[in-house]
């Protein structure tokens, strides 16, 4: 295994661990945060989630921390 397959596999590990920690605390984000964070205005990022392309806001109108890490971690992937 090459170093940069070792890397790899220690950033999805840490990544998963990342993921699982926000999943425990139920941390939300508002759409501001949303959007600061993707860096897509609010209407590209509903136009993605009525595609099926970006999580589903909660019935608060916020977001899952733990949803939008797992859709970065797999939109580098």
């Amino acid at each position: 295994m090459t170093t940069i397959e070792r890397l790899e596999q220690e950033v999805a590990r840490l990544t998963s661990a990342v993921i699982m920690m926000a999943q425990s605390k139920g941390e939300r984000l508002t759409t501001a945060q949303v959007t600061e964070r993707v860096g897509r205005c609010r209407q590209t990022i509903m136009a993605m989630v009525r595609r099926g392309d970006f999580p589903e806001p909660c019935n608060d109108g916020k977001w899952l921390l733990a949803d939008v890490l797992e859709w970065e971690s797999k939109k580098k992937a």
